[in-house]
């Protein structure tokens, strides 16, 4: 399977200390970095106190994009693997994103906090957001090794179709759902980003191309691996179809 490595300019985008969950959720931008090697808020939402007695609100998202225009065949699968660095508690999610202008052609700037397909202030995502991925938990999230983020098939049309996917990184319970924090507290996740030393510890997106996608002489697609011993994921096209 081939393997697809994330852009150098990957950060993270912030927003810390606001005296309202919406303030802090909603707003359009904040601090940014794009020369983390690795961040225990690689996603985050936290609700701590202020000396005054009340509270304070932080979201932190993550954001990268791939280069997917040398992708011409059929992506069958696709699961985007993040390595852990360490958790907290909580859940996180991949949603389509139009940072980077939309095209991976600027840097990652603060106003990118927002810029999340579907995002509207005071909503949830839910059923707004173009999903990248299944929403993942705490629950076996590795600190030593890589987590799977199970690609959608949003994901694998825009993989195919277009030059670049770009994605950001969000709490689901909290962020993506828009459910304020009820008491203090902290849900993050820690990762990697591509400026880490070496490759061994990079995002990247692991895929299967299916390659021809219709039926040969009444057999589904599915069930061919080769035709005149030329594999399907290397086939476009039969006698010009």
């Amino acid at each position: 399977m081939p393997d697809l490595y994330g852009n150098t300019d990957d950060g993270q985008c912030s927003i810390n200390a606001q005296s309202s969950w919406s303030n802090a959720r909603d707003h359009s931008g904040g601090g940014v970095s794009t020369t983390l090697s690795a961040s225990s808020g690689f996603v985050g939402v936290v609700r701590s106190a202020t000396r005054s007695g009340g509270s304070a609100f932080s979201v932190a998202r993550s954001f990268m994009y791939f280069d997917t225009s040398g992708i011409t065949g059929t992506v069958s699968s696709a699961t985007i693997k993040i390595f852990g660095f360490t958790v907290n508690s909580g859940s996180a999610i991949a949603v389509k994103s139009t940072a980077f202008g939309g095209d991976g052609g600027t840097a990652l700037a603060a106003t990118d906090l927002n810029n999340i397909v579907g995002f509207s202030a005071g909503s949830s995502l839910d059923g707004l957001a173009t999903d990248y991925s299944a929403a993942i938990t705490t629950t076996g999230y590795s600190t030593t090794g890589y987590n799977d983020f199970a690609g959608t098939a949003n994901l694998k049309a825009d993989m195919q179709n277009n030059n670049v996917v770009i994605i950001c990184f969000m709490d689901y319970t909290n962020d993506y759902l828009n459910n304020a924090l009820t008491s203090n507290g902290g849900f993050t996740y820690g990762a990697y980003y591509t400026d880490n030393a070496g490759t061994s510890k990079d995002p990247y997106i692991e895929y299967t191309l299916g390659g021809y996608s219709n039926n040969v002489n009444g057999v589904a697609s599915a069930n061919i691996g080769k035709v005149k011993g030329v594999s399907v994921a290397n086939i476009e096209k039969i006698i010009g179809v």
